[in-house]
Order: C-alpha cells, then structure tokens, then sequence
C-alpha cells in the first residue's frame, strides 16, 4: 500500500485506513450480517493520540473475529490473528488414517501431488495436500502441477481414479485449473463470482462465470470420486467446484470450510498487514458457498472410533463407488 507522505504513523489514522479499505473493498458484510458502520461508532471513540499498541491491538483483534471470514486475518508483530475453525479437525475426514490398509505404497511421488495405486491396482489414489505450490502470486501457476499429466499416462487403464483434498487448504487457484481441466469432458461453467468494486455498499460487478475446459494432451474420463471434509478451503473448493460439474466424478465427505473470497493483503502505516475477502462466490447453480461450503454428492463423515481403528470411510466409500461403476 502506498500512503501520502503527510500522513503520520498514528493510531488514529491506522484506524482509519484500516476500516475505510474494509469499507471500500470487503465484500461480504450483507452475508455476515454486519453493519460496518456499526463498527466504527463502536471502536472509533476508543481510538485516541495515546492509544497503545497493544490497545489497537485488541480493537482491530475484535473486529476481525467478528467478521468471521476465514480469509480476514490480522498480522502483527505482538500476534496473527485468525478465524477460528469450529469444526473437528482431528477426525479422519481431514486426512488418510490408515495408508497402508487402502494403498499401496511405494509409487512414486511429486513434491506436490503425491500418487499410489490402491490395493485394489485398478484404482489410482492421488492427495494433494495444497494448491499453493511456489507461493508466488495468486494468478501464477506452478508448473509442478502439470505431472498430473504424466500420473494419467500411467493410468490410462486404469478403472476409476479417488482425490483426496481432505486437507487441503487452498493457494494458487491456476494450479487448481491444471489438475481439473484433465478431467474435463468439454467446456462447463462451474461457479460464480461478483467483486467489490467501489466505497458504496452496492458497489458490486455483475455476477460472472468461470469455466473449466479440457487442457493437457489427455483427458481421463472415466470414474472419479473426489474426497472432502470441513478442512477443504479456499482454493481447493475451487477445485471441487470445478470437478463438481463433470459428468463423471462425485464428491464424497463433509461439505467443505466455505470461503473463496479472492482474498487482497493490505498494510497500515504502522507495517502490520491484513487481508481481507474482495468477491463473493457462488457454485454452478447459483447457490452462494461463502459461510456455507459445497455439499458432497455422497455424505459420509469418519468417527473418533474409526479413526481410533484405522478405518477411513470416507476413502473406503471412494473406493466402493468406481469399484461398483460401469
């Protein structure tokens, strides 16, 4: 961010920017219910000349737990502030439990999607832990991701193929497209999105689309179940989003965590930075995930007790479904 130089390093004015870039570029207040202006009669007379650190601190610590968007955090030298996640994430719905009694290991492996058959060998297992890959820019794909099209090469025979974004948090959504797009059957339109574009409250874009379309030199199109739970955010619900569509693939587990927000990182005079959410998403029937998630296609969520005996039914019902398709 770029400030004027006659603007001093003060609490008040950190105050400021911070609730008017908020105010001019946050995009979700009417979904969470939230007066913005509200805010700042609440906060604003606490805010003085000999206003402290820590002080400001605790206020902007507030506001953002009380936006409650899993894209708003606060970072600064006296702590991070983050949206706390109020889903089980010890359970198995966030990750493989027992590789060894559903894969076989040994396959080889990417640094970024990692890839083993099944002890069923007719079926291909892949994870893919994240979608940040190299970190650098939002809008940049890591070529990395593109080894998806040499796993394919290798499972052309294959029966089905199981994905497992359990616990994938998001990053870069082109390297969400990489994978996606090889198991595209044609062009789809798989979610929508408005931004933020001004200071009013209505200062929205027209609703607009994204698509997914074959890319790579092949496209595997016979069945696929991808695996998610509460754990599958930002990025990575685009990716589910865009697998949703296709004709041949289900999702299978707990709806995802709910937030896409094209997340933008700002800084205060003072060097602390936040982020906040910019756009509001929508899936391909126009059913707005923010706050809510994409709903699986097969629900099935792993106890404490199987996860205290190594079962994982999440995979197990992956499994099942290409076993029993035709």
């Amino acid at each position: 961010m770029f400030f004027e130089p006659d603007i001093a390093n003060t609490p008040e004015n950190n105050f400021e920017i911070f609730w008017k870039d908020f105010d001019r570029y946050y995009a979700q207040f009417s979904l969470r219910n939230i007066d913005w202006d509200s805010v700042y009669a609440l906060y604003r007379p606490q805010i003085s000349p000999s206003t402290t650190d820590r002080q400001l601190f605790n206020i902007l610590s507030n506001i953002v737990l009380g936006i409650n968007d899993k894209h708003v955090c606060l970072y600064t030298p006296l702590g991070n502030v983050y949206w706390k996640n109020p889903y089980p994430s010890s359970y198995p719905s966030k990750g493989l439990v027992n590789p060894y009694k559903y894969v076989r290991w040994g396959a080889t492996q990417n640094s970024v999607i990692e890839y083993w058959n099944c002890q069923d060998t007719a079926i291909g297992y892949i994870i893919i832990p994240s979608f940040l890959g190299d970190g650098e820019g939002l809008s940049m794909a890591d070529p990395r991701y593109s080894v998806i099209d040499d796993i394919l090469s290798q499972w052309k025979n294959m029966k089905g193929i199981v994905i497992d974004v359990r616990g994938n948090g998001g990053g870069n959504v082109p390297n969400t497209e990489i994978v996606a797009s090889r198991f595209a059957d044609q062009s789809h339109i798989h979610s929508y999105y408005r931004q933020k574009i001004g200071p009013g409250k209505s200062d929205y874009s027209s609703w607009k689309s994204r698509s997914i379309e074959p890319e790579g030199p092949y496209q595997f199109l016979k069945p696929v179940v991808v695996l998610t739970s509460r754990a599958t955010m930002s990025a990575a619900e685009y990716f589910v989003m865009a697998m949703h569509v296709l004709p041949h693939v289900t999702i299978v587990g707990d709806t995802t965590a709910g937030g896409i927000g094209n997340p933008v990182d700002r800084e205060l005079l003072n060097g602390w930075t936040y982020r906040l959410s910019t756009e509001i998403d929508a899936d391909a029937q126009g059913r707005i995930i923010e706050g809510v998630g994409v709903f699986p296609d097969v629900p099935v969520q792993t106890t404490a007790d199987d996860a205290a005996n190594g079962i994982d039914r999440i995979l197990e019902k992956g499994i099942d479904i290409i076993k029993n398709s035709h």
